[in-house]
């Protein structure tokens, strides 16, 4: 029984811990995030009038698409997310163990890499998010293994697997394309191959790559799509960052001087501003890839460094650096554009960073049983027993106010008046807004006085809104109905339109 036990490959094992705890998050769900409204408002769209009225509400609706078509095997669009997702993720942890098993295939380390992507505390919170970016890091890491192969069998099986893999990873995220193009050139690095050899292999991936390409627009020819205007409407998302950031405005640029060095020192610390921003994004740069790193994979990454362990074969590591560096780039030219990162940008980095954990508990094991010492299992079982609880129990305040507020106001469909609110979850459930997935981060004093009387107005409460309400303007014409809070304060409240 043990030996056919043995038999199985440790990955299904993996993959069917991870479809588990998929299943605990639908039955034990949180709050949706922000974004989730947004991709199950366009699922709505593209179930009712198709893909062109869904690309028009949604410039990168494949993710939406899978939810609707999953939806119609009888789940609610938001369970439809999470079913989409628990399959994501099975992709991603059948992925992250086959390239363990390309750098060392013992049972240990294979069990040890199941373990080190099942209870990972940073990837694990987004199994309660519905994003698109859990496509892009499953089929990013997926291609990535295929590219793995490639370089040991140049054949087209894996050659296809590399990029049919990206082109639905770009499916969620465009930045796969960058991926696809760049990766290639470390098989120009793989001195196990003379030259002649290595760029044969390049050359024929890359005929691979077009070919695949050509396939690909002709598909979504067929289906009435444009690749070239659905690139150029993406680009589009950020055209007011960039002018924003090519804006050299005198006026703008003193005003900032003031803001950051105060009125005596402006006039001979301005010229600096552009070095301090730099200095400044590149922080919060490093400091987002540290929070999605997080504290205990961090840890051992660091005591690996410092003992010099957190090494890899030169064809393994050759891919692995190419996609971390397209990753950096990505990153830099996100927070400099944009002036922000989520967390979120720096995941398919720190899972490949990840891979470095089980390599390097498997030195540690190994040296441990050469030594005869216990406390390297010890270690690792602590290890293993803080991400669990850090994976699945939250520390953070509850949020129990959204569900009672929540069901306040379904309390209220039948009331007559509309509801005016900057939460996306009580729009949503209001039943009172179309474009719940429009819902602003803030109301503005327009808005309440333009509300009709008799209408709700529920605030979610921040230091904007507060300030907001008041006002003379805004508190004269509402009349206060109901707060929810948490342990510490008020977190919503409820007025109507007098």
């Amino acid at each position: 029984m043990n030996k056919n036990w043995r038999q199985i490959d440790i990955r299904i094992y993996a993959v069917l811990a991870s479809l588990l705890i998929s299943v605990f998050t639908i039955l034990v769900p949180q709050s949706p995030n922000d974004d989730a409204y947004v991709y199950v408002r366009t699922a709505e769209i593209f179930s009712l009038d198709g893909f062109s009225a869904a690309l028009q509400h949604y410039s990168w609706a494949g993710y939406s698409i899978l939810i609707s078509l999953f939806g119609n095997l009888g789940f609610s669009l938001f369970t439809a997310a999470y079913v989409v997702n628990a399959l994501f993720f099975a992709l991603l942890v059948f992925a992250f163990i086959s390239i363990l098993k390309e750098i060392d295939a013992s049972e240990s380390s294979l069990m040890l890499a199941a373990v080190t992507i099942l209870v990972y505390p940073e990837l694990n919170e987004y199994r309660y998010f519905i994003v698109r970016d859990i496509g892009f890091w499953a089929f990013s890491i997926f291609a990535l293994w295929q590219f793995l192969l490639y370089t040991k069998q140049a054949t087209i099986r894996y050659g296809l697997g590399f990029c049919c893999s990206l082109l639905l990873a770009a499916m969620f995220r465009i930045e796969a394309i960058a991926y696809l193009m760049i990766t290639p050139f470390a098989l120009l690095l793989d001195y196990r191959f003379e030259m002649r050899e290595r760029s044969k292999r390049f050359l024929k991936l890359y005929k691979i790559i077009g070919a695949t390409m050509i396939v690909g627009i002709i598909l979504l020819t067929l289906l009435g799509l444009n690749a070239w205007q659905l690139f150029i409407e993406f680009l589009s998302v950020y055209k007011p960052f960039l002018q924003n950031l090519l804006n050299t405005d005198t006026a703008q640029s003193y005003e900032l001087g003031i803001a950051l060095f105060n009125d005596h020192a402006a006039p001979y610390s301005q010229e600096y501003i552009a070095l301090f921003m730099l200095a400044g994004l590149s922080a919060i740069l490093l400091a987002t890839v540290v929070s999605g790193i997080g504290g205990p994979f961090l840890v051992v990454l660091i005591i690996g460094f410092l003992r010099g362990k957190l090494r890899l074969q030169r064809q393994i590591a050759l891919p692995v650096i190419f996609y971390v560096v397209v990753n950096i780039v990505i990153l830099f030219a996100f927070i400099f554009v944009t002036r922000y990162l989520s967390s979120r940008y720096t995941i398919l980095m720190c899972i490949l960073l990840a891979l470095f954990i089980p390599v390097f508990f498997s030195q540690l094991l190994q040296k441990a049983a050469a030594d005869r010492t216990k406390y390297v299992k010890a270690f690792i079982v602590l290890f293993v027993t803080f991400c669990v609880i850090d994976s699945f129990y939250s520390f953070g305040t509850s949020r129990d106010y959204i569900d009672d507020a929540i069901d306040w106001i379904v309390l209220q469909k039948e009331s007559p008046g509309g509801l005016l609110t900057n939460n996306h979850a009580l729009a949503y459930n209001s039943g009172k807004i179309e474009n719940y997935d429009r819902t602003q981060y803030n109301l503005t004093e327009n808005e309440i006085l333009n509300a009709e009387p008799g209408d709700l107005i529920a605030v979610e409460l921040r230091y904007e809104m507060e300030q907001l309400l008041a006002r003379n303007s805004v508190a004269g014409v509402i009349d206060f109905e109901i707060a929810f809070s948490d342990s510490d304060r008020q977190r919503i409240a409820v007025y109507r339109r007098r």
